[in-house]
């Protein structure tokens, strides 16, 4: 039987000959390369007040919410090189600070839910300019903007107040405009979401309730609650090859795998204290938590349900975003704060305020 070693006895069997002749002899011929151990491959400051973070395709760069210092209105966006996250953009917001971040490639456009304003923001990624700012009366508080490229919607968590209740606001991004606001079923402190593009349904995070909510579009209203596999569930993201939705929950300090149909705990791993942000990779095959208290990103094989690695990449990591191309990750890392009513201190946070890079 041809082996290895014949290729080299015979230098003109070629390496594709060779697996011919294997394959014919029925030996297995896919090789599969040694996977390297997960690791930080490089972490640089970036701007202060860092919160999400999303990859675009049609500028090929990291985009990074900055809420800037500490009453210094000097919020922006900052697009990073994503190899050398070296700064290549910027678009000035000045106080309209944006903290959770989603992209439409399929129309260059940058949304950013604007937490203090109540408002929606859509810039344009290839000029830069904010082209609409959306909003619904008044007092929303934002959190988390999801995009449906095909639909041509946004999703936005509105975590409520004593005045306003929990809603999730359904938006036309081809006119820039509110279509939907659904608040029907949606008690417990909204924050969190998940979009399921084939049941045509959001899963979200209730975070007063500790429990996950399932939303129809169609029927506007949520239609199904069951618990979330721990305290404190923040984000979350749904696996729709396998039918699971994974949950950080931030209080207890893990990530709960539950089954999508029946609510059911698959598995609840220990991450790391406040586990916050939670990303699937394109694939599939692996999730990052994000572990603002442990000050580590955990990286889990998603199949088997086991932590791989738990990775040391700033002071207080926020949100996880991964490249689909590249399948690199990319960190935000928050820094030490200053007690309200106090400036910024002089002395910097050498590990917070930066983006790290992770390969997996």
């Amino acid at each position: 039987m041809p082996t290895i070693e014949a290729s080299r006895r015979h230098p003109a069997l070629s390496r594709r000959n060779l697996l011919a002749l294997l394959g014919a002899a029925g030996v297995a011929t896919h090789i599969r390369p040694a996977m390297a151990a997960p690791a930080v491959e490089k972490s640089v400051k970036v701007a202060p007040g860092l919160y999400e973070l999303a990859v675009s395709t049609t500028t090929n760069l990291v985009h990074v919410a900055s809420a800037g210092a500490r009453g210094a209105n000097n919020a922006k966006v900052i697009g990073l090189d994503p190899r050398t996250l070296e700064v290549r953009s910027t678009v000035e917001l000045g106080a309209d600070a944006v903290f959770g971040l989603a992209v439409n490639d399929a129309t260059g456009t940058l949304f950013g839910t604007e937490t203090r304003g109540g408002r929606l923001m859509a810039i344009d990624l290839r000029s830069g300019a904010v082209k609409a700012r959306i909003a619904e009366g008044e007092g929303a508080h934002l959190r988390q903007v999801v995009v449906d490229e095909a639909g041509n919607r946004a999703f936005v968590s509105a975590f409520g107040s004593r005045d306003k209740p929990s809603a999730i606001w359904v938006v036309d991004t081809a006119a820039n405009t509110i279509a939907t606001v659904i608040t029907e079923g949606l008690e417990g402190g909204i924050i969190g979401l998940a979009y399921d593009r084939a049941g045509d349904r959001l899963f979200a995070t209730a975070l007063q309730s500790n429990e996950v909510v399932e939303v129809s579009l169609p029927r506007r209203a949520a239609v199904r609650r069951f618990a979330a596999g721990g305290e404190g569930p923040i984000n979350i993201a749904y696996d729709a090859a396998g039918g699971r939705l994974f949950v950080a929950n931030q209080k207890s300090g893990g990530l709960a795998v539950l089954n999508a149909a029946s609510g059911q705990p698959i598995k609840v791993l220990e991450t790391g204290a406040g586990a916050l942000g939670i990303t699937l990779s394109a694939d599939g095959a692996l999730a990052y938590v994000a572990n603002r208290g442990a000050g580590t990103v955990s990286v889990v094989d998603a199949r088997n349900l086991t932590v791989l690695a738990s990775l040391e990449t700033g002071t207080h990591p926020n949100t996880v975003a991964v490249d689909r191309r590249s399948g690199l990750a990319y960190v935000t890392n928050k820094a030490r704060m200053a007690p309200r009513g106090q400036p910024q201190p002089a002395a910097e946070d050498p590990n917070g305020d930066t983006v790290s890079l992770l390969r997996a």
